[in-house]
């Protein structure tokens, strides 16, 4: 073979060897029982959600001493980041919840004995209150937390203003605005659903003129969007909700007298009727549009048009459609718990036949992926739910009636289950508001009961997360880099010497 030929194959092979392969094998859980050993729970990442910053996992917990309190792990490091309330010989429990990100710190809601639930933060060396809104030992019960530039935005009550919309940069905590000022300023617009878009944060609430509408904020200008279902009271009200971006709109389901409940969109200049998909009563009856999913140029969910039940439909603003009638007929197939994964829309739905299982679509093809349940000839349910992607794989969990909820994995080709680690009486367990499992980084976190360490929480490292270490020092990789490394050079040589003979 020509030495130019065998550089060239030589180089081919080289660069072939030095893509690692992807990790095939079920990983498997790790238990951790160092928050309260033994059998006693401590009921990590269970009855509150959980946020990731910094590289670590922070959560509320209970070692037995603290109560429930704020609590951290990478999967190494587990350990309490502070004991907010030390009231009862620091017995008493803080509850701390909803953390969101902002900047270097996570930001929470929590109760130290002394000021009530209030407005907290941490970056995991600093914790400390941000501002007693309320003053005292009442509470403001800040809810909704959402940043939006260098501001985390959130409901909040003063004594004075009722529940209206504030904000925090962390040095600065002031009222947005005082949306209704009825009785004195004291009456509430309870600013509800905030969600970030744009240069704006959308949000509904009620002046006490038009009810529950569409609102929204720059911080510097708060204005009311537009008053869908127009009157006056909340009797007229169009109550929007479930806000969802698409392309250079964000849609959301409201409420009018003409149409019913239905899906809606704006870009803050253009707020418009979608499409009425249910036209019963001369189009007042609503599809009640739920569970908005955006996937690719199309914003997925269910509602019910009145003639194929609760179903699986899709639009792009331009053309809204059913995407399919899971269990044909007027019943429900209810597809719920939609997350985009690998181009595909994985859910939960029930055709009658296999009970609620695990369905795809990408929109042409909408498929079973697995009957996990298969007892009373498929018909019995495995209810998977929690999605949660992590590398090559969509994490849930679910029943197939033999061993309890369990965690499982698929990437739409194989679906199987996470093996628990030894113990007796194991499954998934937990009250939770949010989800019991989270990805961070590489590692997926969950929560597992076992009569042995009661309701803990456990992890394992996902390795298609990323690609392998690439040392391969006293490996068969190493020996054959080496030849291949060594043909490569006898091929150089060899053009070099037939390069110099043409000399």
């Amino acid at each position: 073979m020509p030495a130019k030929r065998i550089l060239s194959a030589a180089l081919a092979l080289l660069l072939v060897a030095a893509i690692p392969a992807r990790a095939t094998s079920v990983p498997t859980l790790t238990v951790i029982d160092t928050i309260n050993p033994g059998a006693g729970s401590s009921y990590a990442l269970d009855s509150s959600e959980s946020a990731a910053l910094g590289g670590y996992l922070y959560f509320q917990a209970t070692d037995g001493t603290h109560g429930t309190e704020l609590w951290r792990t990478n999967g190494t490091t587990t350990e309490l980041v502070q004991d907010i309330n030390t009231g009862t010989g620091g017995a008493d429990s803080s509850n701390p919840d909803l953390f969101t990100a902002l900047g270097d710190y996570l930001y929470f809601r929590a109760n130290d004995g002394t000021h009530g639930r209030e407005l907290w933060r941490t970056n995991g060396t600093t914790t400390e209150l941000v501002q007693d809104i309320r003053g005292g030992v009442d509470s403001s019960y800040p809810s909704y937390l959402t940043a939006l530039g260098a501001y985390l935005y959130f409901n909040a009550y003063d004594g004075t203003h009722g529940y209206e919309l504030w904000r925090t940069n962390g040095t600065t905590t002031e009222l947005v605005m005082d949306i209704n000022t009825g009785t004195s300023g004291a009456d509430s617009s309870d600013p509800y659903a905030l969600t970030a878009y744009g240069a704006y944060l959308y949000f509904r609430a009620d002046d006490g003129t038009n009810g529950y509408e569409l609102w929204r904020t720059n911080g510097t200008t708060t204005e009311l969007v537009m008053d869908i279902n127009t009157g006056t009271g909340g009797a007229n009200a169009s109550y929007p909700d479930y806000f969802t971006a698409l392309g250079d709109f964000l849609y959301f389901t409201a409420y009018d007298a003409t149409h019913g409940r239905e899906l809606w969109r704006t870009n803050g200049t253009t707020t418009e009727l979608v499409q009425d998909i249910n036209t019963g009563t001369g189009g007042a009856d609503g599809s009640f549009p739920y569970a908005f999913t955006a996937l690719g140029d199309y914003l997925y969910f269910q509602a019910n048009d009145a003639t194929h039940g609760y179903e699986l439909w899709r639009t792009n603003g331009t053309t809204t459609e059913l995407v399919q009638d899971i269990r044909t007929g007027t019943d429900s197939s209810n597809p719920s718990g939609f997350t985009a994964f690998n181009g595909y829309l994985y859910f939960t739905a029930t055709d009658a036949t296999h009970g609620r299982e695990l369905w795809r679509t990408n929109g042409t093809t909408t498929e079973l992926v697995m009957d996990i349940n298969t007892a009373n000839s498929g018909a019995d349910s495995s209810n998977p739910d929690l999605f949660t992607a992590l590398g090559d794989y969509l994490y849930f969990q679910a029943n197939d009636a033999t061993h309890g909820y369990e965690l499982w994995r698929t990437d739409g080709t194989t679906t199987e289950s996470v093996p628990f680690p030894g113990g007796t009486n194991q499954y998934i367990s937990c009250d939770c508001y949010d989800t019991n499992i989270v990805a961070v980084g590489g590692r997926l976190y969950t929560t597992v009961y076992s009569s042995d360490t009661g309701n803990e929480f456990a992890y394992l490292d996902e390795p298609t997360y990323v690609l392998p270490e690439t040392s391969r020092d006293g490996s068969v990789w190493t020996t054959t880099l080496v030849i291949l490394a060594g043909l490569t050079a006898a091929a150089s040589i060899g053009l070099r010497l037939r390069g110099a003979k043409r000399a």
